[in-house]
């Protein structure tokens, strides 16, 4: 036990200070590399020290607590208001704390090798160094790994409020609700499910009405704003009409808007048209093998295995990233909390889809050029997360084909005795 809890503890240990190391490195790069961001987060968080209220008085294009990983560097600095570097400085310490707090809840979930996936979560957080820590993006994620504590050790009112305070930061989480939801409902604890259902909606609503009060209709700007976005250019739907113009098969450019590169051909209307049918389709189709998958197991041993409830949590997320029209680097920081867990093939596999998105993000001009290689790239990155999608819930439908032939077998020998 003391060795297992030392191997913890230095796996711990060394992520941070290999992170710490990566972001050092990176920080005299940081105004090229992450200027855009960083620069609207200080923005954002000296308007509110000025006493400005978001969504009526200036945009803001994220939920409301996303203000709260923006104006902490200013809130823990004893001189405020900080400039643009001291705001990046203060912004990237408080995320390498985050991520030491992630490892430290990821330690806490049972598993026969716990330095399995702390090791799995030091390699993937290196390889997502140059975007970890100058993303908000730790904190919603950070919330996430609470909610999955919190259904872990059987805690679903602080799951729902870990959850609700997550989507009030990032939206995101709302695609977890269904699993977590399911996995309560199939376990027939309806307890369980009310205490969720509460604490995710109480929570997002206790958030959000303040911001509602002050704002007015103007509130609800930050979902018009992605609603009226295009397809962004690292998308699966942008990448595939890149990749036509490579082939010479159609036109395309790119132009900025949004704060963000989109695609411009004459394929973006319709495949924006048909980007919502195939989401739906996908998320409906996940939750649906959830519901059969959690029954099944209910049927055979009583309890719904963490493995499948880590599984299908992981495909919600991926499922929503892969065929949204808009896929922004930092997207895949949501599922540092649940990849770890997985078996090694598919935690490289992630890994990979990892070193290729800081590859293609840090040549964004190559991309928005049509570069061939940065194409590819980023074709064969969507190709592999899309993939991984399809592998996992064939690996599930198999699964669950072949267990009435197993039950069936078994009821013959009983039989035949």
């Amino acid at each position: 036990m003391k060795h297992r809890s030392l191997g913890i503890i230095i796996l711990l240990i060394l992520q941070f200070v290999l992170l710490t190391v990566i972001s050092l490195g990176i920080f005299p790069q940081y105004q090229s590399w992450h200027g855009f961001d960083l620069q609207h987060y200080h923005r954002i968080s000296l308007y509110l020290q000025q006493g400005l209220i978001p969504y009526r008085d200036f945009l803001l294009e994220y939920p409301p607590l996303a203000l709260i990983p923006i104006l902490l560097p200013q809130l823990l600095s004893p001189q405020v208001p900080l400039d643009g570097v001291d705001y990046a400085v203060g912004f990237v310490m408080v995320n390498l704390i985050l991520t030491s707090l992630m490892g430290l809840g990821m330690a806490l979930i049972p598993h026969p090798r716990p330095q399995q996936t702390l090791l799995g979560y030091l390699l993937l957080t290196v390889l997502l160094a140059p975007l970890l820590p100058w993303r908000y993006d730790l904190f919603p994620t950070l919330l996430t790994l609470g909610g999955l504590l919190g259904i872990i050790f059987n805690f679903p009112l602080l799951a729902g409020v870990a959850l609700g305070l997550g989507i009030a930061t990032k939206l995101y989480p709302v695609v977890l609700l269904p699993i977590w939801g399911l996995y309560f409902a199939v376990s027939r604890d309806w307890r369980g499910l009310g205490k969720l259902s509460l604490g995710a909606i109480v929570s997002t609503l206790l958030s959000c009405l303040p911001f509602w009060l002050l704002a007015g209709e103007s509130f609800t700007s930050f979902l018009t704003y992605h609603k009226d976005r295009g397809l962004q250019i690292e998308s699966l739907w942008a990448g595939l009409i890149s990749l036509g113009h490579v082939l010479g098969l159609t036109e395309a450019s790119s132009e900025m808007n949004f704060g963000a590169q989109h695609i411009v051909s004459p394929l973006a209307a319709p495949l924006l048209t048909l980007q919502p049918v195939i989401f739906v389709g996908m998320m409906l189709l996940i939750y649906g093998l959830a519901a059969l998958v959690f029954r099944q197991e209910i049927r055979q041993s009583e309890s719904i295995k963490l493995q499948s409830l880590v599984v299908f949590s992981l495909l919600s997320l991926l499922g929503f990233i892969v065929t949204n029209k808009v896929f922004s680097p930092q997207y895949l920081i949501w599922l540092l909390p649940f990849v770890p867990l997985l078996r090694w093939p598919a935690v490289t596999v992630v890994g990979v889809s990892f070193a290729l998105t800081t590859t293609v993000s840090f040549v964004t001009r190559q991309l928005r050029l049509m570069y061939p290689p940065s194409v590819l790239m980023l074709n064969f990155r969507n190709l592999l997360l899309f993939g991984l999608v399809l592998s996992l819930l064939f690996s599930f439908y198999k699964k669950l084909s072949e267990t009435p032939k197993k039950m069936s077998a078994s009821h013959l020998a009983n039989h035949t005795e």
